[in-house]
């Protein structure tokens, strides 16, 4: 196993429900320290790194909605997201440095189920999501909020 495959193991399985269900009710946690004093204010970066979003996008057609907010006490970004039409919440976890977006996710909160390889263009970010080990890859979209 790799040093960062097992970070990012431990990111996903370190994630609190508690927060983002802040997230889900719109309330915003205090910025994070993790937006470096000279990003573009205009950046991917910027906007998930100050405030709790709700997305709305799709994997492969299947339409999602994920929640995503800074950590707390730490850099990177926490979230859950769910397929409409059912009912499992699937946590997340990543970083985002300019436009580009990092995230594993993991379905059990231990173990990271897959990851998410994404940039932002406009008012979307769109990538590729694939299975923990490679061999599954799909397309993705999210659309961010108006700001």
């Amino acid at each position: 196993m790799t040093a960062k495959f097992a970070a990012l193991v431990l990111l996903s399985s370190a994630i609190g429900l508690a927060n983002v269900r802040a997230a889900d009710s719109g309330a915003a946690g205090a910025p994070s320290s993790a937006v470096p004093v000279d990003a573009d204010p205009a950046s991917l970066q910027h906007r998930l790194m100050t405030q709790a979003l709700v997305l709305h996008g799709d994997i492969d057609g299947e339409k999602i909605q994920l929640s995503l907010q800074p950590k707390k006490d730490e850099d990177g970004l926490e979230g859950r997201y769910f397929i409409f039409g059912q009912s499992a919440q699937i946590l997340v976890a990543g970083e985002v440095a300019g436009d580009d977006l990092l995230m594993e996710e993991s379905r059990n909160g231990k173990d990271v189920s897959g990851q998410w390889d994404g940039h932002r263009n406009g008012d979307r970010i769109s990538g590729t999501w694939s299975n923990y080990d490679g061999t599954v890859s799909k397309p993705f979209f999210l659309q961010l909020p108006p700001q």
